[in-house]
């Protein structure tokens, strides 16, 4: 699987902890090679990804995601459409 992935879902990526080293050299890779963001991702890496976005993931006491999470919920929900 291929994900061009938006400025601010890389941005989240940067701040998620946690990380695994993959990610991590992926992240770099894209932040030096500019837009568009391209992730490549195998099936146990797109779920590692999903899994991390939900770990990352805030909630307000009402049950929304909290506006700074919105990007790592929409980056969660890619990496699901296109599993």
């Amino acid at each position: 699987m291929r994900l061009t992935i938006t400025a601010e879902m890389l941005a989240a990526l940067e701040r998620a902890g946690d990380k695994p080293d993959w990610l991590i050299a992926q992240v770099t890779r894209m932040r030096a090679d500019g837009e568009p963001y391209i992730l490549p991702l195998g099936s146990q890496q797109s779920t590692a990804l999903e899994e991390l976005c939900a770990m990352n993931i805030r909630m307000t006491p009402d049950g929304r995601v909290k506006p700074e999470h919105a990007a790592l919920d929409a980056l969660s929900t890619l990496v699901l459409e296109n599993y």
